[in-house]
Parts: C-alpha cells; sequence; structure tokens
C-alpha cells in the first residue's frame, strides 16, 4: 500500500480581543439566483456592492439584464445593511476613458451615475475601473473623484465611495492613491490572481506569502505592503481580498510548469473534489492549500476555511480596515457558507466566553481512511493551552501528543499510528481529543495498514 500522509485540519479560533470591521461583499448579477438578497448573511457583510452597470463612451450608464432593481436595494436594508452599487469591473470599463476624458464628460457621468444610485436606492458607488493605462487616465480619474466627491457632497453627503484597486505596481502606477485616499472612502485591494494563465509556473491564486520565497509574482502580504508602505493608502482605508475560487492548472505539482488553458473553479466546486480523486495538500511558504490529481496531472489552487482564518489573522494583526469577498454566494455549498464562517468567528467581534459557538471549527481528513502518518494542522489566533490525545474506539488513551501553552500561529503535530510505548497500533476508528483552555473538540479518524 503507498504511503499517504493525512493532514486533519482543526480550524480553532480563540479570541481575548473584540474585533469590529468592515466585511465587504461584492454581490455580482450572475449569483443573484443562486444567493437571493435576503439570504445575504447580514451578520458578517457590512456593505455589499452589486456588481456591475458601467459606462459607455458618451458616460450613459448600462448595466446586465433584469440587475438593478430597489427590492434587492431594500432587502439588504431591511437587515441593517448598506449597498453600492459598483461601476465596471473586468470586460466592462472600456467608457472610462471617454466618459472621465474632459469636464463636461465627466459632468455627465457623475449626474448620471447619482441618478441611477438614487432611483435604486443605493448607499453610494464603488469605482472598479480595470485599468486606466497611461498618465492622462490617471490625471482625469484624479478630477473625476474629486468632481464625484463635491457632487455627493452637495446631493447626498452621506453616501459612500469605494474603489476596487490593484495591489503592484504594474497597473498600479497609472493610479494616483495618496491624492484619491483623501476623497475614497475605503478601497478594495485585489489582492488574489497573483497566477493564472499569464504566468510562467502554476502558483497560487493567492498565497498569503510569497511561494517560493523569492517569487517575483507577489502575494497578498506583499500586495497590502505595496499600497500601505509605498503607495501611502492610510491602513484604515484598505479591506484586504478574499478569493472565493481557484485556479486549475495542467502541471504536476504546484509551482511547476504548466500546459494549456487555466480554468476557474469556485470554492463550491472544488470542495467536492476532495478524496474524489483529488488529494488536499498545504503549502507552509504560501499559508495555503492546493488540490492534486496525480493520475491526471492537475492542480487547483485554492482557499479553505484554514487559509481564510489566516489572512483574517494576518489583517487584524497589521490593524487593516476590513475585508472584501470576490464574490458572494461562491462558498455557498449544502445550505453552508463555510468561508463565510470563517470569517464571522476569524474576524469579526465575538463575546469573551469559553463556548464551543464561539469558534469556527473545520476538521478535515485528507484522505481518509490514511496509513503510516497524520498530520494534524490547527490554528491559534492567541496563546493558549492546548492538550491532544488519540484514544481508540473503547475509550482507552493510545497517544498523549501535546500538553502545552502554545503561542499564536499555524500548528502542525505529528501522529505516526504509534502508543505511548512507541507501539504500533491496529489499524481501526481512532478518536481524536483536542482541548484548547478548557474547551474540548473531537473528531474520529480510520488508520489502515
Amino acid at each position: 500500500m503507498r504511503l499517504l500522509v493525512t493532514i486533519i485540519i482543526l480550524h480553532i479560533s480563540i479570541f481575548n480581543t473584540a474585533f469590529a470591521q468592515r466585511i465587504i461583499g461584492y454581490y455580482p448579477q450572475w449569483v443573484q439566483a443562486n444567493l437571493t438578497p435576503e439570504n445575504i448573511d447580514s451578520d458578517v457583510i457590512t456593505h455589499v456592492i452589486h456588481a456591475f452597470a458601467w459606462p459607455d463612451n458618451d458616460g450613459n450608464i448600462l448595466s446586465y439584464d433584469s440587475m438593478l432593481s430597489e427590492t434587492i436595494t431594500n432587502k439588504v436594508h431591511e437587515k441593517g445593511g448598506k449597498i453600492l452599487l459598483s461601476f465596471g469591473g473586468w470586460g466592462n470599463s472600456w467608457g472610462f476613458p471617454s466618459s472621465t476624458g474632459s469636464i463636461d464628460s465627466r459632468s455627465v457621468f457623475i449626474n448620471n451615475i447619482i441618478n441611477t444610485c438614487e432611483n435604486y436606492g443605493y448607499d453610494g458607488l464603488d469605482i472598479d475601473w480595470e485599468h486606466p493605462s497611461n498618465t492622462v487616465e490617471k490625471n482625469n480619474l484624479n478630477d473625476f473623484i474629486f468632481e464625484l466627491k463635491t457632487a455627493l457632497n452637495d446631493r447626498h453627503p452621506d453616501w459612500l465611495i469605494s474603489m476596487a484597486i490593484p495591489i503592484s505596481n504594474w497597473s498600479g502606477q497609472h493610479y494616483d492613491l495618496e491624492y484619491l485616499s483623501q476623497y475614497i472612502d475605503f478601497f478594495n485591494a485585489m489582492t488574489y490572481d497573483f497566477h493564472g494563465s499569464w504566468s510562467n509556473h502554476a502558483g497560487h491564486n493567492a498565497p498569503l506569502y510569497p511561494s517560493p520565497s523569492n517569487d517575483p509574482d507577489g502575494s497578498v502580504s506583499t500586495g497590502i505592503n505595496y499600497l500601505i508602505n509605498i503607495r501611502n493608502i492610510p491602513v484604515e482605508k484598505v479591506n484586504l481580498g478574499l478569493a472565493f475560487y481557484g485556479k486549475e492548472y495542467n502541471s504536476s505539482n504546484i509551482n511547476q510548469s504548466f500546459s494549456g488553458e487555466v480554468s476557474t473553479k469556485i470554492y463550491s466546486e472544488y470542495a467536492l473534489l476532495i478524496d474524489n480523486g483529488w488529494d488536499y495538500n498545504w503549502d507552509p511558504l504560501g499559508q495555503v492549500p492546493f488540490l492534486m490529481n496525480t493520475a491526471q496531472d492537475k492542480i487547483i489552487t485554492i482557499e479553505d476555511s484554514l487559509s481564510i482564518s489566516l489572512k483574517c489573522q494576518y489583517a487584524r494583526q497589521n490593524n487593516l480596515g476590513g475585508m472584501m469577498i470576490w464574490a458572494l454566494s461562491y462558498d455557498y455549498l449544502e445550505g453552508n457558507q463555510l468561508l463565510i464562517n470563517s470569517i464571522k468567528t476569524n474576524y469579526l467581534k465575538i463575546d469573551n466566553k469559553l463556548n464551543p459557538e464561539d469558534y469556527s471549527i473545520e476538521i478535515k481528513n485528507y484522505p481518509n481512511p490514511f496509513n503510516s502518518n497524520t498530520i494534524i494542522l490547527f490554528n491559534l489566533n492567541n496563546d493558549s493551552k492546548v492538550d491532544l490525545k488519540i484514544f481508540d474506539i473503547t475509550g482507552n488513551l493510545v497517544r498523549h501528543l501535546v500538553e502545552d501553552r502554545m503561542q499564536t500561529g499555524l500548528k502542525k503535530i505529528n501522529w505516526n499510528g504509534a502508543n505511548n510505548n512507541g507501539e504500533d497500533v491496529a489499524a481501526g476508528v481512532y478518536l481524536y481529543q483536542l482541548t484548547i483552555n478548557e474547551t474540548l473538540f473531537s473528531n474520529k479518524m480510520i488508520y489502515l495498514k
């Protein structure tokens, strides 16, 4: 039997500090049938961004058929949320250069924006111009935002303006971000798409840190550093973007060469592949998982509850203004939204009480059954007392793996299938019991020989 390594992910989040931050959820037209507005989780999503409308060359507003509706804005308002209308998006930004090219064209465009948002009851707007491409367009964007803000101060001073922005100088050089930050309420950092069909290797879609460590394509951390420390955006205005999707490559392993097309898979698609010909793997450098199908020489770069929790931890530790999701409904699977739930527990305010409902618990076993070796992987958001034991099915203690106080961060505990005496145990069902401070979590695993 070939060697299999099981990774059991216990996604445990312990809070000693309360956080209440922005959670931005992009709500594109094509997901509305799958996730109706009344089912958007208002306990998590503070601002819905409805996508997309866009300008034509004359500043008239276009949008998808049957997208704009007061029913949607009313449903969001009934649950206490705010909803903005996003203008632009990839493939829909062709009208921006002309619509912002002169003071007269900007006046028409701005008036049409405000009228559209008024007609359907939005609380403001999001600008997603992808992307200005030269100095003239950069300067026109500055003038457009200044004139837009001036018009809103007269007509709707309480409306919000947000902006989706790139996270490297490739496109970022054509944004005057320090100037724009005077007028933009918050920026939605597109901290994803670090690799794709344009890359020279099959890299992660959204690694928290570079993988490999010298990868010039960057990561979430390098992108946030670029925006805050190089482009001088106030940290409280930056929302870290989360991709609820991944990319599939024809490649034998992560960071290797690939051939053919690169396709996109959303969470609800790739989550069903695990243990169905696809093995789960964890990259300790990038702090993200990926799936591998050795029979087909394919990989999929993904997010899961654990990697989302680490990005939430990063955002909190760096005092960012919030988180942004592209896109709502992509994690909707069998009535659950595991990635949304991870944000809820790992980023938003919770009570300081030891209650299992306060923890986001994600227990995964890849593959299951396993043989030879098991890696138990879990994340601590704060220093905690940890106790980890393995029991057989009758309740007898087999192995006491950990009894220690552990520091914040990602932890990996290995069990080699041996008992406390170093003897190999019999095949069968085993239970692991993890205690964080005073709270107990447990699950079962199957050991084969």
